[in-house]
């Protein structure tokens, strides 16, 4: 009982640390192109309350963890560690689950980012050159797909063809974007 208790609680730490890493949402991919939504929220990539890694990383950690202690302290026959070891993951487990449900998801439901900003820092290459005061245009890629905007420089200046700018907001379908120079140099 005490490697399989130590097993799960080594697996439930890896998972743990993995969700706090990668978080757990769903991965799917937007339909409209980034300068066009609306929020950071996309409800297709909420993940389950109950099915999720997190869940499953804090059973792991609740059965290991008792599992392993109850072998070390008391003389209880294995049947009944085990069934004490399942529930303390169970309870862990239904915990977790619950701190989703009730915290997590309605926090990145309500969460309302300016949409604006978005791309805020998002390097592009200019494909149209942009005159004093005008218009042109920019490419910028975002997760293996490359997106075109209308351009115009944040402070009215120009920008050349082929020169790497930093997207600072986008309104209106505008990306307004400042040289790649100017950005590195407040570095």
């Amino acid at each position: 009982m005490t490697a399989v208790a130590l097993g799960f609680l080594l697996t439930g730490l890896v998972l743990g640390v993995y969700a706090m890493l990668y978080g757990t949402e769903r991965s799917v991919q937007p339909v409209i192109a980034p300068h066009e939504r609306r929020s950071e929220h996309n409800p297709a990539a909420e993940p389950s309350p109950t099915l999720n890694l997190a869940s499953l990383a804090a059973f792991a950690v609740g059965f290991g963890l008792t599992g392993y202690l109850l072998t070390r302290t008391n003389a209880w026959a294995w049947y009944w560690q085990l069934l004490v070891a399942l529930k303390a993951g169970g309870a862990a487990y239904a915990l977790q689950s619950l701190l989703i449900a009730r915290w997590a998801i309605p926090g990145a439901r309500a969460d309302h980012v300016d949409e604006r900003f978005l791309l805020q820092g998002t390097l592009a290459q200019v494909t149209q050159g942009v005159a004093t005061g005008g218009r042109g245009q920019l490419r910028y890629a975002l997760d293996g797909r490359e997106y075109l905007l209308p351009a115009q420089h944040m402070d009215g200046g120009a920008l050349e063809m082929g020169s790497d700018v930093v997207i600072d907001r986008v309104e209106d379908g505008v990306a307004y974007a400042e040289p790649w120079d100017a950005v590195e140099r407040r570095l």
